[in-house]
């Protein structure tokens, strides 16, 4: 008997659709309860890939590695995702997804009221909403580093995934931009508005992307709520002495 198993990198993926779905009973829970599997392999391939590309990149990464670590079959990506270059782009769909979910509400805030007239105060403050959304989901979330740096290899290694992070960092980015440039009587759409906007955005971006170098530095093994507060801090200190407004928080 021939018990070499087949090369499921190769797999089409009309053949792993029917691998997974084979002489499927027809019991509606159990079809309910493979939807569930099905889900959760889907999700833990998602995280598995998002480690995996962060650290390797796109051309180094493994399918199999990446399907080992999800304790789940190779064909599984090509069923969920049906390519490698899919994958790819969807571990970048769900980086924006989840940081959007925890950042938009100040950047959205921020946009409405740049709808109308916004003063310098005002656009201090909310500046500093949009910092301290960023600060707090960066260095509160335990998926954060993965995702800073599945971003970091992509602004080394841009692929095909990389608009879809490009896209969203500029959504954000301009509406920070239009508020440094309030603050610095600047035009909204000069380059030097930008710059500024992208320096202010260094201000914070650094204990995401170096948080291994900072804990060390600090003797930790991770960074705790205290610390995330003087952070926020030191930054809001930072981003008065660069805009010369002073921070006023409302209450």
């Amino acid at each position: 008997m021939n018990l070499e198993q087949p090369n499921l990198e190769a797999a089409s993926f009309d053949d792993a659709i029917a691998v997974e779905t084979s002489q499927l009973p027809a019991s509606r829970h159990y079809r309910r309860a493979r939807q569930d599997r099905g889900a959760e392999t889907r999700q833990k391939l998602l995280l598995a890939a998002l480690d995996v590309f962060g650290r390797y990149g796109f051309e180094g990464a493994a399918t199999r590695d990446i399907a080992k670590r999800a304790e789940a079959n190779l064909a599984a990506i090509v069923y969920h995702f049906g390519s490698k270059d899919a994958l790819h782009r969807a571990v970048a769909e769900y980086v924006v997804e989840q940081m959007s979910s925890r950042m938009s509400g100040s950047i959205d805030l921020a946009a409405k009221a740049l709808e109308g007239d916004v003063d310098r105060p005002t656009a201090r403050r909310l500046l500093q909403q949009i910092v301290d959304a960023n600060i707090s989901s960066m260095l509160g979330e335990a998926e954060a580093e993965l995702w800073g740096r599945f971003i970091m290899r992509e602004q080394m290694e841009p692929s095909s995934a990389f608009d879809v992070i490009y896209d969203y960092m500029m959504r954000g980015q301009a509406t920070t931009t239009h508020l440094v440039a309030i603050l610095l009587g600047l035009d909204p759409r000069s380059e030097e508005a930008s710059l500024r906007a992208f320096a202010i955005s260094g201000q914070f971006v650094i204990f995401c992307v170096a948080r291994p170098m900072v804990v060390k530095k600090l003797g930790r093994d991770t960074l705790v709520e205290a610390d995330h507060e003087e952070i926020r801090r030191i930054v809001a200190g930072n981003i008065d002495n660069l805009v010369g407004e002073t921070l006023q928080r409302e209450g």
